[in-house]
């Protein structure tokens, strides 16, 4: 498998239609994050910009994924492979106080 990183720009101003859209965006991502076809997820604090890893065999395993978002028709996309994606909660296991 390799690793992509997806930078995606989002709308400024948004509609109602987009609005309506988000829960089924939020299901699909978490059916790929419970896939492991997603590796990480991230959103700026204005909500334009949205960074997602993901593991795949190809950019166009990629690109079919990111056509399958709900919001796909308002984001522009760009997709890059990584030669590799550090991550600490690969390193730092969670402590669990069971």
């Amino acid at each position: 498998m390799k690793e992509f990183m997806a930078s995606i720009s989002l709308p400024g101003l948004i509609s109602e239609e987009y609005i309506e859209l988000i829960p089924a965006q939020k299901e699909y991502i978490s059916k790929l994050v419970n896939q492991k076809k997603i590796t990480s997820y991230g959103l700026s604090s204005d909500r334009t910009k949205l960074w997602i890893t993901f593991s795949a065999e190809s950019e166009a395993e990629v690109w079919r994924l990111i056509a399958g978002f709900s919001l796909y028709k308002y984001m522009e996309v760009e997709i890059d492979e990584l030669l590799f994606h550090e991550n600490t909660k690969l390193f730092f296991p969670q402590l669990s106080l069971n």
